[in-house]
């Protein structure tokens, strides 16, 4: 929820309502067209694959890539001084189709969307998808396909609420919006708190224990250890936390494990 909130401010920051001025149409959107004083005329139109709409009078015309006002000046003039004196032609668009991403992962309405804007980015694509779950990561991975080749943008969240403009990329069509889950570490036996830590890059073993409350008396720190899948690694945490031994980095899913002093 809090994440939600976060990017409804984002959003109202960036202007709320899409840019539609510098939307620029593609095959598949649908252009409500509508000449005034001219009720035959005003319809539905749907961008063809060719980048074409069919427009009375005026007949086939590429609109692919004009914005809507661009769209409007060249139906204008292809209606003007043939077919009707000062046309006054209004679009707008009722279906956005041509550009579209996928938001998958920690999302509440994962799905297929498309771009209302010539200028979203990701904090908006999070918006129209409700916001991240309450177990995903704030870091999101944006993928996109440059000549057949697959490449992965990071976008921090952290940074792009502390209002860091060039962490909140742009989105284009085609990209794929992913939200990973949380990564975590574990700590468990003589803690106060055991269980989940949120891993975050350069977490260490003494910052994990601190975050789960430190250790309880009854905790044998010389007997402590790390399981890193079915390797175990030996630490001597008792070292580590008076300073004589040097910290250790830890990676997601590692789990530290105090045991109880036998005394």
């Amino acid at each position: 929820m809090l994440w939600l909130l976060l990017l409804s401010s984002l959003w109202a920051q960036t202007g709320g309502a899409a840019d539609l001025l510098s939307y620029p149409l593609g095959a598949g959107d649908v252009i409500a067209l509508e000449v005034i004083g001219e009720e035959e005329m005003s319809r539905s139109v749907r961008v063809a694959a060719n980048g074409m709409i069919e427009v009375p009078l005026a007949g086939s015309l590429a609109v692919a890539g004009l914005t809507l006002d661009q769209a409007g000046q060249a139906i204008t003039a292809h209606l003007a001084g043939r077919y009707l004196i000062n046309p006054q032609v209004v679009l707008k668009v009722e279906e956005f189709a041509s550009k579209r991403v996928d938001v998958s992962g920690g999302v509440n309405a994962p799905a297929t969307y498309s771009l209302q804007s010539a200028h979203t980015r990701v904090s908006q694509v999070l918006l129209m998808a409700g916001g991240l779950v309450d177990a995903a990561s704030p870091v999101v991975v944006v993928r996109r396909q440059r000549e057949g080749v697959w490449s992965d943008t990071r976008v921090d969240l952290e940074r792009v609420n502390r209002g860091d403009a060039g962490a909140d990329i742009e989105v284009v069509a085609g990209d794929q919006v992913y939200v990973p889950p949380v990564e975590r570490v574990y700590v468990q036996g003589e803690v106060q708190k055991p269980g989940a830590v949120p891993y975050n890059d350069g977490l260490t073993v003494r910052q994990a224990v601190i975050i789960a409350g430190g250790p309880l008396d009854s905790a044998r720190l010389s007997g402590a250890y790390i399981m890193r899948g079915e390797e175990k690694l030996k630490i001597n945490l008792r070292q580590i936390i008076g300073g004589q031994q040097a910290d250790i980095s830890l990676r997601p899913s590692d789990t530290i494990v105090i045991p109880e002093s036998p005394i």
